[in-house]
């Protein structure tokens, strides 16, 4: 979906990719990082959430939790991190960073509370009072008073994205409020949502009906005396969308694409984020008209903002020159067939067309990544433009893979 983009406006990375790719330091079933462009990228964003007053957590699951990557990101010693799930509090910990926001969208488990707690994150995210329930006993044993985000629902308006519904109903949210703002060791610092933007839109930033709900949230609890420090309003943040969510009320939001360039804005706007992702594997085997690439990495978000008959590409060859100039149809992943995606992606499937396509040749691609749910491997690199740079190959959490040292 990206590859033309990442043609147009940061060919230097395809070719590095490429180059480091053919001299064989880095495998096949890589999504390889430019470190210089995201740093650029996270820079433009934070100048302007500081102009527009707004704080920034950021979303690394789509790039493994990268330390490399997050260090470029986050300012020193301040949690400017989000976590997704456990996982996510796992690997940013772990290499050393504070924690944010934990829990975005999977709240804390039981085995879970003690360490995170201990952790001293800025923000819990719960959706029960249950939940706010099992965080304030561990606080209160550990001597502290924690900060929630009430994570808050209308389901007769709300919209959300497949099997990431949840949180305190609206209509519930007064009774519930009361209770939590009643126990020991936890305050509620505020309300959020997921998404708060429109994700089927690319033209345009259109809030969801969840950002009116936060909003009737953040009324309901200043109501009740509840200061409200945090009014969260994560998904498909860029700098394009951070004047909406400002001027909508946010004060705290969630870039993650956007920093790599890779939100469906930049596929209708020429945004300052350039990008800064891309995907590479190797032709492994051929079959009748097909030729076989090493999968693990396929991931594709891109059906509601595309054409039902649009068709992905892949760049193939066994020299750089060749592969920038050789351009071939991408089919599928998996038990995908026409451009579609399996769950077992031990394979991507590309038209075995031309004499570029050999077993062995090196394949690059431009789809969004999401590291977090897939088997690649994470290549950071920078000075693309001038001599290539591989800083390392990283698993999911994060982790500096030896073998490719």
């Amino acid at each position: 979906m990206f590859l033309d983009l990442l043609r147009r406006r940061n060919p230097a990375l395809l070719q590095a990719a490429a180059d480091l790719a053919i001299q064989r330091r880095i495998p096949p079933n890589s999504y390889v990082l430019d470190l210089d462009a995201i740093r650029a990228n996270g820079s433009v964003i934070r100048e302007e959430a500081d102009r527009l007053g707004l704080k920034l957590y950021f979303m690394t699951k789509q790039i493994g939790r990268n330390p490399l990557v997050t260090a470029a990101l986050v300012e020193e010693g301040r949690p400017e991190t989000v976590a997704v799930d456990i996982a996510c509090a796992n690997a940013l910990s772990g290499h050393g960073f504070k924690l944010g926001h934990v829990g975005n969208l999977v709240q804390t488990p039981l085995i879970d509370i003690p360490r995170i707690v201990g952790l001293r994150p800025e923000v819990i995210t719960v959706f029960s009072v249950d939940k706010a329930r099992q965080i304030a006993e561990e606080a209160q044993r550990q001597g502290i008073t924690q900060g929630l985000l009430l994570r808050v629902s209308d389901r007769e308006r709300d919209v959300y994205l497949g099997g990431m519904e949840g949180g305190i109903e609206l209509s519930d949210l007064r009774t519930a409020a009361r209770e939590i703002a009643a126990l020991s060791g936890v305050r509620i610092d505020g309300v959020t949502t997921f998404p708060a933007l429109a994700y089927t839109e690319v033209g345009e930033a259109k809030p969801t009906p969840n950002f009116e709900t936060l909003l009737r949230a953040r009324d309901v609890l200043e109501e009740l005396g509840i200061a409200v420090r945090q009014l969260n309003a994560p998904g498909n943040t860029s700098v394009f969308t951070l004047g909406l969510q400002a001027k909508m009320g946010a004060t705290h939001v969630e870039p993650g694409h956007g920093f790599l360039g890779t939100t469906p804005f930049h596929l209708r706007h020429e945004l300052p984020e350039v990008p800064a992702a891309c995907y590479v594997t190797e032709v492994a085997h051929e079959v009748g008209d097909r030729a076989y690439v090493y999968g693990g990495g396929f991931f594709v978000d891109d059906p509601m903002w595309l054409d039902p008959d649009f068709q992905r590409y892949a760049l193939v060859g066994r020299t750089t020159e060749e592969l920038m100039e050789h351009r071939v149809p991408f089919r599928g992943a998996g038990s995908g067939t026409t451009g579609g995606f399996g769950g077992i992606d031990y394979y991507g499937f590309i038209d075995r067309a031309g004499d570029a396509v050999r077993i062995g040749a090196t394949v690059v691609m431009g789809f969004r990544v999401q590291s977090f749910v897939t088997r690649a491997n994470i290549a950071v690199v920078s000075d693309c433009e001038t001599e290539p740079r591989l800083h390392g190959v990283f698993d999911q959490a994060g982790n500096r893979i030896e073998l490719y040292a």
